[in-house]
Order: C-alpha cells, then structure tokens, then sequence
C-alpha cells in the first residue's frame, strides 16, 4: 500500500488515515511560510515531488515547526524514491509528535517494506495498531498491511526446481572427503558439472510430494574420477503453526570413471520447531543402505546412520546456519567406516536482485578405528562465493573452496582448493 496524500490548507482534526493526512493541519499566518506551503502543495498536487519537497523545507526553514510540514517532507521524500530519507522524516514525527506515533509507525512500515525489510515492516505495522487503539482506520490499514506480509499459500500443484552448470579448476582431484574409496593418486584438472533437481507439488499445508536429481562432474585431465549421479524420493510433510514433521525415502545411483560403482537407499526423519517469525531449530535423522553396483568396490557395501541438528536465522535475504552432523558408518571394509562429527557454520546474504555473497567454515573429524591402519582425520573446508541475481530467476555463482584434511597417517593427509564460476536457473 502506497502514501496517497491529500493536500488540504486545513483540517478540524488529525484524521485517521495516512494516506489522507491533511498537509495543512495547522493554519499557516506567517506570510513567507505560507507562500513555500502554497507553492508546496500546488508542486505536490501535480507530482512534482522534488519541487514540493523544496517547498516544504523552505517554509520550514522559515519557522514552521509543527507536524505538518514535516509529515509533508517524509511524503515528499517517499514519492521521490528517497526511502531512506523518508524514514528519517517519520521517526522525527514518531519521537517529536506523541499524538502521531502510531501513523508515523504505519509510514515507517511502508518504508520498511518498500526498502526489502519485511520483518522489519512487520515490526512496524505491529506498533501502529497497538498505538492507535482509538483510531480504527490506522488499525485497519496495520491490520491489512500484517496480512499482505505473511507468506502466500502455494498451489497445490506448485512445483520448484533448478537448473545449473558450473565450469572451473581443482588443483587436486581426490574422493578422500568422502566416505568411499582412496585411490592412492591426485591430480589437478579443469573440470566441469551440470546439475538439475525438481521436487513438487508443493503446499503450505503439507502433504505429499516427490522429488528428483541428477548430477554429473567431468575432468579433461582425470578422467578416472568422472562420476554421475542420479536420485528420486518421496516425502510426507506434516505442519502446524510452530512445528513442521517430515518423513521421507529416497534411493540414489552412481557412476565413477563411467563405471557402476553404488546404489544407495534410505529414509529420514526430520522434526522442525519454528522460533519466532525469523528462527528455526531443526532435528533429524537418517539411515541408509550402500551396494556396491557392479563388484568393483565390495567394501563399501554397508549402512551409514546420522544424526543432523542445524540451526537457522533469517531475516531480509540474511541467512545463517549453525549444523552439527554425527555419523556412524558400518561397511565391509574398515577403511571406508568412518564414525564421524561434523561441525559447520554457514552465512548466506541472497537479495531478490544484485550482489549477494557467501562464506563458511566446516570443521570434521573422523575416525577409522577398525582399519588395517588405525587413523583419526581432520578436515577443515573454508568456503567463499560471489553471487548476483538477474531477472527471470537466474543466479550467477564465483565460488572459491580450500580444504585442507589432516591425518595421523600421512598418506591421507591433503590440501586441495577449487574455484567455479557457475550459472543457475530457479524456476
């Protein structure tokens, strides 16, 4: 809802909606003030809003110190685009003009809004309808502004997805970061991956939906460590106002240097508390069965159990997450069953359009106790990208990884770093 402003010489009383605020609400006799008033309003009434602003900081500048004029300059400021300045001018009349309180409240909400800050418009509306228990029309117009802010029900058969492809540099192509095998040789190469996810139809209620993936990375100068993936699932999501509950299973093939190598399948539970309008605390569980598709890496065959716990804040395209992930491995051989802990933490600013940036640390820590070799593992990663959204729900992405794995048996021990420059598109 936007200021629409009515530009009387004056009115009886202060009326109650903001949009109809009267910018004459006290009789103006000095005569120079009046003349800026007048020139002000006729500027105004026309939409020339830099003229009227001019105008108003004249009369003043002249003397005219009374809550009119400055509501006249916030306006002002706010059909020219200044919504900073704006915010400024409604705050003076929210701390100077007690009786204005709970409309400059509302005006700073639409500031808020206009300027991206949902929680903090939220914030805002929330305070003029508690501070205008006696003027129904800002309370009606709080109330209808807290409604447009909360988040939209989704069409049953919504669907969501991505489509991406990023192309750059590892100086040390190696599968020791994750749990399945060791080749015993590095290399670096240029390389590059296509990504594709889709999972749907979506609803605020909950309920039914699937999901599906595919994933493959190529190497020009590796061609051993090519691998592919391809996963499908389905998930039962249960809500209520604070609580959110899901169940789910989901089954994956991979492919490494264009050979089979594993099928995957599980299920997972996963409990969500809702802290507020911008928090979460989530709880999860996972287990998952590992095949070996062809013979070629009999050991890996086993289970892998985990327990997730994250906690996410988010506010005005602002994200943070704090994760402790607690995984136990049971497979053939020792030297791929790892018990692990994993700690991360992850900050994310993703505005609607322009320049975002991200940046993270994980800490993990794994143990091979039953190993021919016996050895502990620190991995540390540190991560840091570059984002812009374009129109049209585009993402670019520069991304620079380090990650640096430090073993009690050297031969594990590594640093390897990876930089990509990608382009997604969300639809």
């Amino acid at each position: 809802m936007d200021l629409r402003v009515a530009l009387p010489i004056s009115l009886p009383r202060l009326p109650a909606l903001a949009t109809v605020l009267g910018l004459g609400m006290i009789a103006i006799a000095q005569a120079t003030p009046a003349d800026d008033w007048s020139d002000g309003k006729a500027a105004f009434a026309v939409g020339d809003y830099r003229s009227a602003l001019v105008y108003f900081q004249l009369a003043r500048d002249a003397g005219m110190g009374g809550p009119a004029v400055h509501y006249n300059i916030a306006v002002s400021h706010y059909r020219s685009g200044d919504y900073a300045a704006a915010g400024e001018a409604f705050e003076l009349i929210r701390d100077r003009f007690p009786k204005m309180r709970g409309l400059a409240e509302y005006n700073l909400g639409l500031v808020a809004r206009r300027l991206g800050r949902e929680t903090e418009a939220a914030q805002h509306f929330l305070s003029a309808y508690e501070l205008s228990a006696t003027n129904r029309e800002i309370r009606v117009l709080a109330s209808r502004a807290l409604r447009d802010l909360e988040p939209q029900p989704r069409d049953i058969d919504r669907w969501a997805g991505a489509l991406g492809v990023r192309a750059g540099h590892d100086d040390n192509v190696v599968l020791r970061d994750q749990d399945t095998v060791s080749p015993g040789t590095t290399t670096d190469s240029p390389m590059f991956d296509l990504f594709a996810t889709v999972e749907g139809p979506w609803s605020d209620e909950g309920g039914l939906r699937v999901h599906a993936s595919a994933y493959l990375v190529r190497y020009a100068d590796a061609e051993d460590f090519d691998q592919s993936e391809l996963g499908v699932g389905a998930v039962y999501d249960w809500r209520t106002t604070d609580w959110r509950f899901e169940a789910g299973a989901e089954a994956n093939a991979g492919t490494l240097g264009g050979e089979d190598f594993d099928r995957e399948y599980g299920g997972h539970l996963r409990l969500l508390r809702y802290l507020g309008r911008s928090a979460s605390l989530e709880v999860g569980y996972a287990r998952h069965e590992i095949r070996d598709a062809d013979s070629l890496y009999p050991g890996i065959e086993g289970s892998r159990q985990a327990l997730d716990l994250r906690y996410r804040w988010y506010r005005d395209g602002h994200r943070l997450q704090l994760r402790y992930w607690l995984e136990r491995n049971d497979r053939d051989d020792p030297g791929t069953s790892p018990d692990r802990s994993r700690y991360s933490l992850e900050y994310r600013y993703a505005p609607d359009q322009g320049p975002g940036w991200e940046a993270g640390i994980d800490f993990r820590r794994s143990k091979y106790a039953d190993a021919a070799t016996p050895r502990d593992e620190q991995l540390t990663t540190l991560r840091g990208a570059v984002t812009w959204r374009l129109p049209a729900d585009w993402l670019t992405v520069l991304e620079y990884r380090q990650a640096d794995n430090d073993s009690s048996d050297e031969f594990f021990s590594y640093d390897r770093q990876v930089v990509t420059l990608g382009a997604m598109k969300l639809f």
